[in-house]
């Protein structure tokens, strides 16, 4: 079985206001739409929100039906909220995709393609190359130019052996690492984290300016 996190519980502190993921695109909420696309390809969802919007986001999905959907409370740190959504699957999941609730373009080919890696290799993730130069700067100064041939973006939904995530982050808890995507957790075990191209329309709503100017893919021309 397969199973997905959808990490929603971010406070917005970047975005100001109400949390990006709880905006609307249209009159489709930021999650839902991100949401979406996994419908009929997982076997089980698990939405992990800030603590305040657990009765709305809860009753939300209620008024919609959605099968095998629950929603709680995420943690203090990312990767606390992902571990909480992690234990709330039930024990016959086997493969689990996490993905950020901020990416409401993610297409079902990218989650197909993600999966299919996952199952032969056991952690995948989609990238894409960095197209800019990139500085290393350290108090206001360069310190050198990285070489952007060996760079990419990570972007979810991310996929993983569900073994290999529960040794994950009983070795971060163990030794207290603190990072900013699963996958980084895999690669400080020293476990092999698979890559296959992700899509450029799948970008992460990070600041307000992002929402302001964004219109859904099937409204651009």
């Amino acid at each position: 079985m397969i199973g997905l996190v959808l990490a929603a519980a971010g406070e917005g502190n970047r975005f100001g206001g109400t949390p990006k993921q709880f905006n609307l695109i249209g009159e489709t909420p930021v999650y839902l739409r991100a949401l979406q696309p996994f419908f009929g390809l997982v076997h089980e969802i698990v939405i992990l929100v800030p603590a305040q919007w657990l009765s709305k986001i809860g009753a939300e999905i209620r008024h919609r039906k959605l099968e095998n959907v629950k929603v709680t409370t995420g943690g203090p740190r990312r990767q606390d909220t992902v571990n909480k959504g992690l234990n709330e699957l039930s024990e016959e999941v086997e493969i689990v995709l996490i993905h950020d609730a901020a990416r409401p373009f993610v297409t079902r080919n990218l989650i197909q393609r993600v999966i299919e890696k996952a199952r032969h290799s056991g952690a995948c993730v989609p990238v894409l190359p960095v197209p800019d130069t990139i500085k290393e700067v350290e108090h206001g100064v360069v310190q050198r130019t990285l070489d952007r041939n060996r760079l990419y973006l990570a972007q979810t939904p991310q996929a993983f052996s569900r073994s290999l995530l529960n040794q994950a982050f009983d070795l971060a808890r163990k030794e207290e690492w603190e990072v900013t995507d699963e996958s980084s957790l895999l690669e400080r075990m020293g476990e092999t984290v698979y890559v296959i191209e992700g899509e450029r329309s799948n970008i992460k709503i990070t600041w307000r300016e992002d929402l302001v100017n964004l219109r859904p893919l099937n409204d651009r021309t």
